[in-house]
């Protein structure tokens, strides 16, 4: 529902027109009802993008977005809990909008012979296949409990996030690893401080990028004892680490 941050279409949220209540409220309803992790991901299919244009009378999730805001959709559906669905041309960045034809754009030529137009060189599919391959190799984010987690900017003060501009982090805990996942949804850098689970990144710990950066971040802690990473994030980053 347009305007409610407490209802709100995940692709509204992703592309930052919606503040991300909505993603908390869902992940406690499925606590509430008892769903464990592998009935989440038999029957919870989550996507931002698919044929019906009744929903999204804006068009296709690639309309007027950038091609971060794509991957890092496309990131968060392979890492957060569920079965993800990439609607064919999500990947090239299709960006229809209106009836089915519009919606449903040809992924071959229609010339005898059809040859396939999938694009693997197009920069949406090769990060998307990264992404994938981190989650095929992360047993973490294939099988652990899921968090969405705390956010701060001073390192003191810490709070889930709200509005439209802030880092959406969450991890995946399979003991004894954390697999923390964080999207800058705003156009602005931001620096954020980010909740990890403290038992497991006893001092001293580091956290290493998997994708979407390079070395290592060193684990802090917080006057309250919290332990957290600071992270750099461009507009529109999608990063990984363990």
């Amino acid at each position: 529902v347009f305007g409610d941050d407490s209802n709100a279409p995940l692709r509204d949220v992703l592309k930052g027109n919606q503040g991300p209540q909505t993603l908390f409220n869902r992940l406690e309803a499925q606590r509430n009802r008892a769903l464990n992790r592998g009935e989440i991901g038999r029957y919870l299919v989550t996507f931002v993008d698919n044929h019906d244009s009744f929903w999204q009378p804006t068009g296709r999730f690639s309309r007027d977005a950038s091609d971060d805001q794509v991957i890092g959709a496309a990131g968060f559906l392979l890492c957060v809990l569920g079965t993800a669905c990439v609607y064919y041309g999500t990947e090239q960045g299709f960006s229809g909008q209106g009836g089915d034809n519009q919606m449903r754009e040809a992924m071959f030529d229609k010339a005898p012979g059809g040859e396939s137009l999938l694009n693997p060189g197009c920069r949406i599919y090769q990060e998307i296949a990264k992404i994938a391959q981190v989650m095929r190799t992360q047993e973490p984010l294939r099988f652990g409990r899921m968090y969405y987690r705390q956010i701060s900017g001073d390192g003191v003060n810490f709070g889930f996030p709200f509005g439209s501009t802030y880092t959406l982090a969450l991890s995946r805990l399979l003991n004894p690893q954390e697999v923390l996942v964080a999207y800058n949804v705003s156009n602005a850098a931001r620096q954020d401080r980010v909740i990890v689970d403290s038992v497991l990144h006893p001092e001293p710990s580091k956290m290493t990028f998997l994708y979407g950066g390079s070395g290592d971040l060193t684990v802090q802690t917080a006057s309250s004892g919290a332990r957290f990473v600071e992270l750099d994030l461009g507009p529109q980053q999608f990063a990984i680490l363990r």
